[in-house]
């Protein structure tokens, strides 16, 4: 994938959350999907951001299908542009133009990974990607 830009951070645990607003930040007006490993991490981020002022929907495996539907369209429509997510959303979605992909967390595996970047840089557009790692974690790929 020539257009897309893959870039990691390591940083301190503590200030991974003030990284993701700074990076968001640093998209602003870009639309970003942001995968995490759990359902808590997605609410926890949804909370933040919207706090924030930033425009995010959260998806994840214990919202009720509408629901998930409903914040899917959301995102798609650009109602709302930042798009929090379990790795429910990282294949068999038809998500057609996304700007940004965070891990916040990383991925399990190579393929997790591949799944969840493939999210951008489709059908000849550009896109970026970026991991956050932290002292924590064991990169498995």
């Amino acid at each position: 994938m020539d257009t897309l830009t893959q870039k990691y951070l390591f940083i301190p645990a503590k200030y991974k959350d003030t990284h993701l607003v700074y990076i968001l930040n640093e998209f602003a007006g870009s639309s970003a999907l942001i995968f995490t490993d759990t359902c808590v991490n997605a609410v926890k981020l949804y909370f933040l951001l919207t706090k924030l002022g930033h425009p995010t929907v959260a998806l994840h495996g214990k919202l009720a299908q509408q629901k998930r539907l409903s914040a899917l369209n959301k995102f798609k429509s650009r109602e709302k542009n930042i798009l929090i997510a379990t790795d429910v959303a990282s294949r068999g979605l038809d998500i057609p133009s996304v700007d940004l992909v965070v891990n916040y967390d990383v991925p399990q595996n190579a393929k997790n990974y591949i799944h969840r970047v493939g999210r951008t840089a489709r059908a000849g557009r550009s896109g970026n990607t970026i991991i956050l790692v932290t002292q924590y974690d064991i990169v498995l790929f």
